[in-house]
């Protein structure tokens, strides 16, 4: 384990980059990423105090753990910080790179669909899933960024959530749907209860209200571009 003298000289270089989270090697030369708590801000009004995001996240991963859900391993954690082992790239970055073939992406995408299906069996959300969130070190799947978990049972529209989130993540990198999105579709579909499924297809009316709105309005803002893809996306599914 990692001392806090050390974490000090790490966590002073974080602060003074501007960064809210980096890596770095230690010593044999492995790697790890150090994540600094957001300083307080108007969104976190909603969203919780930034001070206990580090408690979430580190609660998260205990019970996850036990869950047998991949999580990152905490090397050093404090009120200011959590420093996780590394845990490969994550599927954002996946998904963009050219030398990663059709077939592989598939085999990666579908590992997270499996993995989706697992964590929401268990009822728990993950509470804001996205590409960034979900990492492959070249065999497994891992979760990342906890910071809105919490450990109450979820309900089926919670979990769905979770599913829309992620879509929503894919349709902000991408006007359409490739096969490793259906990779993860098709994976957790076969993989969780066929009501869980179905919710996850049944968006709330004002979504598809404010789809429709917004592609009159020609908004082009991406979280509004993603949000009318995915609600047509997820919509085809359907059918």
């Amino acid at each position: 384990m990692m001392n806090k003298n050390e974490i000090d000289i790490i966590y002073d270089n974080l602060v003074k980059s501007g960064k809210r989270f980096d890596n770095f090697k230690w010593g044999d030369g492995s790697k790890y990423w150090i994540k600094r708590r957001e300083r307080f801000k108007l969104k976190h009004i909603l969203k919780g105090h930034p001070a206990k995001a580090i408690k979430r996240e580190t609660a998260g991963i205990k019970v996850l753990k036990r869950c047998g859900i991949p999580v990152p391993n905490v090397v050093y954690k404090d009120e200011r910080c959590i420093v996780t082992e590394d845990v490969g790239p994550h599927l954002q970055d996946i998904a963009i790179d050219k030398r990663i073939g059709v077939a592989e992406k598939e085999k990666i995408f579908s590992s997270a669909g499996k993995i989706m299906a697992a964590l929401h069996k268990q009822r728990y959300a993950h509470g804001g899933l996205a590409l960034r969130d979900v990492c492959w070190d070249g065999t497994a799947i891992t979760l990342l960024d906890l910071e809105s978990f919490d450990e109450l049972i979820r309900s089926q529209r919670k979990l769905s959530i979770d599913f829309y989130l992620f879509i929503h993540s894919w349709f902000k990198l991408f006007e359409t749907e490739k096969p490793e999105l259906m990779a993860f579709v098709d994976a957790y579909k076969n993989n969780i209860i066929a009501v869980q499924w179905q919710k996850s297809l049944d968006l709330p009316l004002y979504l598809q209200i404010l789809s429709k709105l917004f592609t009159l309005l020609k908004y082009k803002k991406s979280d509004i571009i993603a949000l009318t893809r995915t609600v047509n996306f997820l919509n085809k599914l359907k059918q």
